[in-house]
């Protein structure tokens, strides 16, 4: 049956090739207790799949449908089809949205305690407009922390010797130390030489922050209700401390998709 949608009638088509695909999200005991995306998105194959079937129809009517819905009217239907050949002197690649990062061990806790946490989360839950409007809490019961660890996650992966990975952990202790009045902030992390140099001595008078030259070891928890427990060695010490909140800073990993793109324009990308 024809129907009309914004004074234009639209004409279903009942041969449509394949269904429209069905967006994929994880389960509901999945999405508990932390800030995990619904939505996980297509492959590539299924969204070529997807566009294709989007062109299927087959019978362009000339209504100009596509055009009255589209608003800053980008379609020209006078424009004829052609090839481009462009040449640039640079080609910028950009890591995208996936925000893909190297494995993190299983001894630190992600993925088994819900108060163990990325440093991507938690970027997340300091903004204003994210899942807890700008709230420093514990995704475990909505408590406010009052001892919060901020660890690395895979020392010896950075190419820069972990020093952005730094530089975010004290940026986001700041964050969070303006939010939360007397919070204790530890961040322990193998300190670089270049972080030495350029940014310790700026973020050692951050108060409520401590810094530690030193590798996390492990994450433990004996019951639900009490702290999280952080070993960790520094200067060849074993040592242990209770925390409430614990964010593990990441090592971002190049997407596949990127890695091919790079070797097709034979650039690297580090």
């Amino acid at each position: 049956m024809i129907y009309e949608k914004q004074k234009r009638y639209i004409i279903p088509f009942d041969d449509v090739p394949t269904p429209r695909a069905e967006m994929p999200e994880i389960s509901v005991d999945e999405r508990r207790g932390n800030f995990a995306e619904v939505e996980t998105g297509f492959s590539e194959q299924v969204a070529v799949n997807e566009a294709k079937r989007c062109l299927s129809c087959r019978r362009c009517l000339g209504c100009a449908l596509c055009w009255a819905e589209c608003g800053p009217e980008a379609i020209d239907f006078a424009i004829p089809d052609e090839e481009l050949n462009l040449e640039f002197d640079d080609v910028l690649i950009t890591r995208g949205q996936d925000n893909a990062f190297y494995p993190i061990s299983s001894k630190l806790g992600f993925g088994t305690y819900a108060d163990v946490i990325t440093d991507l989360q938690f970027e997340r839950m300091l903004s204003p407009t994210g899942p807890t409007d700008g709230l420093v809490v514990s995704p475990l019961n909505g408590d406010v922390p009052r001892r919060l660890a901020i660890i690395k996650g895979n020392p010896g992966k950075d190419v820069d010797g972990g020093l952005s990975s730094l530089v975010l952990g004290v940026n986001e202790s700041i964050i969070a130390l303006d939010r939360v009045d007397g919070l204790e902030v530890v961040l322990v992390a193998p300190l670089s030489q270049e972080f030495n140099e350029k940014f310790l001595s700026e973020a050692e008078q951050v108060s409520g922050l401590r810094i530690v030259n030193g590798t996390p070891d492990s994450v433990e928890k004996t019951a639900e209700a009490i702290p999280l427990t952080l070993c960790y060695t520094a200067n060849g010490h074993e040592q242990k401390e209770a925390f409430d909140l614990i964010v593990v800073l990441t090592t971002p990993k190049l997407p596949p998709e990127l890695v091919t793109l790079s070797k097709k324009l034979e650039v690297e990308i580090s």
